[in-house]
């Protein structure tokens, strides 16, 4: 699958989703040949006996084995011992031992199981519930052909292109182990088709998006996912459950005309935006992401999502203002700020407003100061303040001075001297 490097400041950089069935170490362990192939296997719950000996010794009737995955779907049975290569990916039998699906003891492992459409209508094979990879995704994973204890894995995982091993899993007495056709093919970049997994059938979470098991989500991207009720799933979008990750979001016209792509509103870092970003020409529930920080130009890597051929702009940064100490935002993005900013050296009739940089920072608080020629023309009442630039309309007034503030600040008092009410420089500032 397609993983750029997120960037550092990205607002939802690559979310992929990971479906990966381990059982490629499976095709590596050789049938014994002692003679003619005198069979089709092709799987299924009636499986020939071979004519050689297979990884698993000779063919047996598992009826005289202890029964195993009875809990579940059944049709396993226990073996003492299995090749080395097998163990981790088989269950364990109560009693000791390893809970071995019918069909491979049936034959002794020279056995290939049958192919089936999976996900997607994706080349599969198919594969007993009581291998605990299979039963991990059992709810995801039809059915197809399969007998009712199997489920149809694909040949190549659909969420993140590898190989999952499950088309490898084929023994035969002539050629050992090996695979049956050629290479799988790798899902196509964006998904085009049906829905590698229905949305509609997970519980829902935020607006347009599901709860999908921790299961299929790599440990790096589940932490940009907000949590599902629950410790054992995350809210995904559903344009990246149904495509699997393989997809490109609209483009779209975000912060001040520059290029951007509609993401998720799903997405916490998004969401955390959302007074920020405009909506522009995105469906519901998503809002347009800027390719480029308008603030310092670096790349948030929203439009580097999946297989997105990347921008078609260079960066577009916002006018400075405030002598350098500011950027101009459009005063949608002030919200209610936007009365309290003024215009300053911004483009007239661009629509934006000078939002001094200490602002943009989210944490800044105002260092206390206290007035001096405010508190001595109108009394002790007016002698709290604080530190604000100089370029805000309110600030910008020949009575108030620094008054121990830094350079390119000034105390302004708490109290407005002409009403007696909150100035509003006291309050925090709603950016």
């Amino acid at each position: 699958m397609r993983r750029p490097a997120p960037a550092s400041t990205s607002p939802a950089t690559h979310l992929s989703l990971m479906l990966t069935i381990g059982l490629a170490v499976l095709a590596g362990i050789p049938a014994c040949q002692v003679g003619a192939i005198g069979a089709d296997l092709t799987g299924g719950d009636d499986a020939v006996a071979p004519d050689c000996e297979g990884p698993l010794g000779p063919p047996r009737d598992p009826a005289a084995l202890p029964a195993c995955c009875t809990d579940f779907v059944g049709g396993a049975h226990c073996l003492d011992d299995v090749p080395a290569e097998l163990r981790d990916f088989l269950g364990a039998c109560a009693g000791g031992g390893y809970c071995v699906p019918d069909p491979f003891i049936e034959t002794g492992g020279v056995f290939e199981p049958l192919t089936c459409a999976s996900i997607g209508d994706a080349e599969g094979r198919c594969l007993s519930g009581c291998v605990p990879q299979v039963q991990d995704y059992w709810g995801i994973l039809p059915q197809d052909a399969c007998a009712d204890d199997e489920r149809c894995v694909p040949c190549v995982s659909p969420i993140d292109g590898t190989d999952t091993g499950a088309c490898k899993i084929a023994f035969s007495c002539e050629g050992g182990a090996g695979g049956g056709g050629g290479d799988p093919v790798q899902p196509a970049c964006p998904h085009t088709g049906d829905p590698v997994i229905e949305p509609s059938t997970l519980p829902a979470c935020a607006a347009g998006a599901h709860c999908l098991s921790n299961a299929l989500i790599p440990a790096d991207l589940a932490g940009r996912l907000a949590d599902c009720p629950g410790a054992d799933a995350k809210c995904v979008p559903d344009e990246l459950i149904a495509s699997g990750g393989d997809f490109i979001p609209s483009t779209c016209e975000s912060v001040a005309g520059a290029e951007g792509r509609c993401l998720s509103t799903a997405l916490p870092e998004v969401a955390d935006q959302a007074a920020l970003l405009p909506a522009s020409t995105c469906a519901a529930d998503h809002l347009c992401v800027p390719c480029f920080s308008p603030l310092d130009g670096s790349d948030t890597g929203a439009c580097r999502t999946s297989c997105d051929p990347g921008p078609t702009e260079g960066p577009t940064q916002l006018p400075l203002c405030c002598d350098g100490r500011g950027t101009c935002v459009p005063a949608s993005a002030a919200g209610g700020a936007a009365d309290q900013l003024g215009e300053d050296t911004c483009p007239a009739d661009a629509g934006l407003v000078c939002a001094p940089d200490v602002f943009l920072d989210g944490t800044y608080q105002p260092q206390s100061c206290e007035t001096g020629l405010i508190q001595i023309l109108f009394g002790a009442d007016y002698a709290e303040g604080r530190c604000l630039p100089d370029c805000l309309p309110g600030v910008d007034n020949f009575l108030i001075g620094r008054d121990g503030c830094d350079p390119g600040m000034k105390c302004a008092p708490c109290l407005d001297p002409l009403t007696g009410d909150s100035s509003g420089a006291c309050d925090p500032l709603p950016l």
